[in-house]
């Protein structure tokens, strides 16, 4: 995998191709296009990006946002209370975050409103949550972010802060299932996201893109650790473990003809599955894929290659 450009214009040319695209198409998908480019750029497939963007603009049906009108300042703890997790409020939300962004360094922005909307990182499956880790790392990774970049930091809080809904209280079941928290919030997550890679490595569950939020969304956690205080990093955890049992409450998990239990089954090395992934193109392939490479660097167990090749199994022959 190569890039002819950098990284930075990768991001910011795809961020211009998306000007003005919808949060959500369908009857409740979301638009992972921002994530999916950073994700391309990120690994190398910048000469990608900008064909990938537009075949999924032609794909996606994309929603326009509700228009809002009402101003948000953020400063009012009852006004912003109010308005957390109303999606007619997306677009005020985002002024909102743009008008702060502009005015503070972005990190004490994203600091000051890490508490106020972790609780809440569970609507439509985490994916504000994801976006905003995205964005991110957009920034984190350039030199000098541009405004683009700023802005879509804006889109992944506001998003996250319109959809706010508090993370289902998970079954015991569910949680005995997946790791506490130990004295390394670093070595944990990578306990957890073992842990639920190797869960839907064995169970194959169908529909096959909803539980690979489990695996997603913890993963993403660990790209904003570097930049939260140690004292946020449990709670943190605890919030993330807590999301990921849910899912595995909510959805089906009894999938049938799991690649992993053939006999003799090894799966392919994750630059292979992200290659092919990358070939195949789905979001959630590539997003998984990625993730998946990215926290077997750290802990290289074949479960994390096994969940990244039955996604991509599954979305070849089911398309869900």
């Amino acid at each position: 995998m190569s890039g002819t450009i950098s990284y930075g214009d990768t991001v910011n040319d795809a961020l211009d191709r998306l000007r003005g695209v919808g949060f959500e198409f369908g009857p409740g998908f979301v638009n992972h296009a921002p994530m999916v480019a950073e994700t391309l750029a990120t690994v190398g497939c910048r000469d990608l990006v900008a064909t990938w963007v537009e075949r999924n603009k032609r794909l996606r049906a994309y929603l326009d946002p509700p228009e809002g009108g009402t101003p948000l300042s953020g400063d009012d703890p009852v006004e912003w209370r109010a308005a957390l997790g109303d999606f007619r409020r997306v677009l005020d939300w985002v002024a909102m975050f743009e008008a702060r962004l502009s005015h503070r360094p972005w990190p004490d922005v994203l600091l000051e409103w890490w508490p106020r909307l972790l609780p809440g990182m569970y609507g439509m499956l985490t994916h504000g949550f994801i976006r905003t880790a995205h964005a991110v790392r957009s920034l984190e990774a350039t030199e000098e972010p541009g405004p683009l970049q700023l802005r879509e930091l804006a889109q992944g809080l506001g998003y996250w802060a319109a959809r706010h809904t508090p993370v289902p209280a998970a079954s015991e079941r569910s949680l005995r299932l997946l790791p506490p928290a130990c004295e390394d919030i670093g070595l944990s997550l990578s306990a957890l996201t073992v842990t639920t890679a190797g869960l839907y490595a064995e169970r194959a569950p169908r529909p096959s893109v909803p539980l690979v939020h489990s695996v997603t969304a913890p993963a993403a956690l660990r790209l904003f650790l570097p930049l939260l205080p140690a004292d946020l990093h449990r709670p943190a955890y605890d919030t993330l473990r807590q999301a990921a049992a849910a899912m595995w409450d909510v959805f089906p998990n009894g999938g049938v003809d799991a690649p992993a239990s053939a006999p003799g089954y090894e799966p392919p090395s994750t630059e292979r599955i992200l290659v092919d992934a990358v070939d195949f193109g789905d979001e959630h392939t590539i997003k998984l894929a990625e993730a998946c490479k990215r926290e077997y660097a750290l802990l290289p167990d074949p479960r994390y290659r096994a969940a990244a090749d039955t996604l991509l199994r599954r979305m070849k022959t089911d398309g869900f």
